[in-house]
């Protein structure tokens, strides 16, 4: 399992989303997840800004770097 494999995971357990549900959220389909949560499959950086925003969490925070909170979109 690659590292953004790994956060993509925790981070989706921690805010309590199946991979269902954080497939329908960001438009993405659920092998889709299931692949880059194995590591099984190259990564497409438009559909991970997708699963960040659908997780609510900063693109870097997938790829293990800051946690901060996301400034908010006015």
């Amino acid at each position: 399992m690659s590292s953004l494999g790994v956060r993509l995971k925790q981070i989706r357990l921690e805010k309590n989303l199946t991979v269902r549900e954080l497939a329908q959220r960001a438009g993405v389909s659920v092998s889709y997840i299931y692949a880059i949560e194995s590591g099984t499959r190259g990564f497409n950086i438009v559909k991970l800004q997708q699963l960040a925003d659908a997780l609510e969490v900063p693109l870097a925070e997938l790829w293990g770097g800051t946690t901060a909170t996301r400034p908010s979109r006015q």
